[in-house]
C-alpha cells in the first residue's frame, strides 16, 4: 500500500515532534546522564537510522532517566563500556530488521549444508 504525499508530511510532522520531544526529556538528565546520552546518540546515527530510532533512544533515556532517579552513577547503569552498550542495542535492531532476518537465514544455510556434509 502506497502513502500519499499527505501522508508523508503527517508522518514527518510525527517524527519531528516526537524527536524534539525526546530532546526536551534529555535536556533535562544529569550533566553526566546528558552526556552519555548524547554520545550513544552520535555513535548510533553512524550505524542505523529509520524510522525506530527515536524510539529506540527513547528506551535508552527510560533506562538513563531510572538510573538518575535512583542516584546511580551513569557508568554503572551503562556499564564502562558504553560502545558495547550502544553496539548491544544496534545488535537487537539488526535482528528485528529485514538485514537481520536475511542475516540469519544466511547463517542456517551455511550450517544447514554444513551438517549435510559431515553426515
Amino acid at each position: 500500500m502506497k502513502r500519499g504525499p499527505i501522508a508523508a508530511l503527517k508522518k514527518m510532522r510525527d517524527d519531528k515532534r516526537q524527536w524534539r520531544a525526546h530532546v526536551a526529556r534529555t535536556k533535562k538528565l544529569p550533566p553526566s546522564y546528558r552526556l552519555v546520552m548524547e554520545e550513544i546518540q552520535k555513535f548510533m546515527w553512524n550505524f542505523a537510522w529509520d524510522d525506530t530510532m527515536v524510539a529506540t533512544f527513547d528506551d535508552i533515556l527510560d533506562l538513563l532517566e531510572e538510573g538518575a532517579a535512583a542516584g546511580r552513577p551513569v557508568l554503572e547503569v551503562t556499564g564502562d563500556d558504553v560502545a558495547g552498550f550502544a553496539q548491544s542495542i544496534l545488535a537487537e535492531m539488526q535482528a528485528r530488521t529485514w538485514q537481520g532476518k536475511k542475516a540469519e537465514q544466511l547463517n542456517a544455510r551455511v550450517h544447514a549444508k554444513l551438517d549435510q556434509e559431515e553426515s
